[in-house]
């Protein structure tokens, strides 16, 4: 939180004094709180912060494995905190400034995604990666957003593009948590990235050196509300959209760009993923079809309105089919409705319509007894309170 946490802290309300500290002050600070967090959690470590820093607002220490029972308040006795502040997995603590008097050093303590799962200790490195080099990963993500990459605190994803306008989430297909696989997938210098950067402008052509960066999608992104604050909170982020990539125009000029869909095929390919792809396309295919024969249904109900609704409701909950030929029920289904389209098979729209258009009147008289008598109940209920 850039040393921001505590700004109405202290007594009364104040703010605590929490001055901005010199990087032998954050470099001493940072290897001490390790230290006395190592009883307490399996992994502890301070993400690498972005090359040629002046100073620091606070320190950010991400941990995971717990090794014994810990709240807040013990691992702010054991690191000397004076004041703490939590929300969710992160924890805000105000320890004494060890070189000015009546200051205080913020010191930011995350619980790594997934801590306690199997996952976890692959989870604690991801998101290492993830937090390291102060603005990269967000530089590295909108960088390639439009190839359809996505990368999150869960690993690298890949979206898949006929399904992402309906259900972002559901598009998504796992590749990797690895940060090695990750660089390797996307031709970044990972012996470079190990040894560490000196300058941003080292940062900068690192990423752009990567071999699905391209000038011509980076120019055509479409820039999101997300991207507009990132501007003008993130510093290392504005200066690589607003003057790096400007002021360098040779940056990520290829003879050929990649597609999304060849980036789709190459992610399925390395990481064997096509198996889980056409699972997704056969449920996703499946999804649209019936949603097409559920828009002629409404087409061929001589009905609007509520009357349309409740004739619709009807078909999904009285409607049973028993070697593949649609029945009324006699008992209404509860659970969600079978998919008609799967049900019919190779015997096509038009035999089901037809169907439809004969017993539409009876199965909206049934749900519409059904909800009388339901809303009946419901008031016999309120009126014996």
């Amino acid at each position: 939180m850039g040393g921001q946490a505590f700004a109405t802290s202290g007594p009364n309300g104040t703010p605590l004094n929490v001055p901005r500290m010199p990087p032998h002050v954050y470099k001493d600070v940072s290897a001490r709180m390790q230290t006395l967090l190592k009883p307490i959690f399996q992994r502890t470590i301070v993400p690498r912060d972005a090359p040629e820093k002046l100073d620091h607002g606070d320190v950010d220490i991400l941990v995971g494995g717990a090794l014994q029972k810990w709240t807040p308040t013990t691992i702010g006795e054991a690191i000397g905190a004076q004041y703490h502040i939590s929300n969710g997995g992160s924890h805000n603590f105000a320890i004494p400034h060890p070189e000015v008097p009546d200051a205080f050093v913020q010191v930011d303590i995350e619980i790594s995604p997934g801590d306690g799962t199997p996952n976890a200790a692959e989870l604690f490195e991801w998101t290492n990666f993830m937090k390291s080099d102060a603005d990269l990963m967000q530089i590295i993500g909108v960088s390639h957003r439009a190839l359809g990459l996505t990368s999150n605190d869960r690993g690298l994803h890949v979206r898949v593009e006929e399904i992402e306008p309906q259900n972002k989430k559901k598009s998504q297909i796992f590749l990797t948590r690895k940060p090695d696989e990750a660089m390797a997938f996307l031709g970044l210098d990972m012996q470079k990235y190990w040894k560490g950067f000196e300058t941003e402008e080292e940062i900068f052509k690192w990423v752009s050196n990567g071999r699905f960066f391209a000038r011509s999608t980076f120019d055509e992104r479409t820039e999101k509300v997300n991207d507009r604050q990132r501007l003008r909170k993130r510093g290392m982020y504005r200066r690589f959209m607003d003057e790096w990539m400007p002021w360098n125009p040779e940056a990520g000029e290829r003879d050929g760009t990649w597609t999304r869909q060849e980036v789709l095929e190459e992610a399925l390919e390395t990481f064997d993923k096509r198996g889980e792809y056409r699972v997704l396309m056969d449920e996703h295919n499946t999804h649209e079809r019936n949603e097409a024969l559920w828009k002629r249904i409404r087409e061929v109900l001589p009905l609007e309105g509520p009357s349309l609704g409740m004739a619709l409701k009807g078909l999904k909950r009285w409607v049973s089919f028993e070697n593949g030929q649609p029945y009324v029920s006699d008992v209404r289904l509860t659970d969600d409705p079978p998919s008609w389209i799967t049900i019919i098979g190779d015997a096509g729209e038009e035999p089901i319509l037809a169907w439809v258009t004969e017993n539409w009147t009876q199965v909206k008289s049934l749900e519409k007894s059904y909800a009388s008598s339901a809303r009946k109940g419901h008031k016999g209920n309120t009126q014996a309170h």
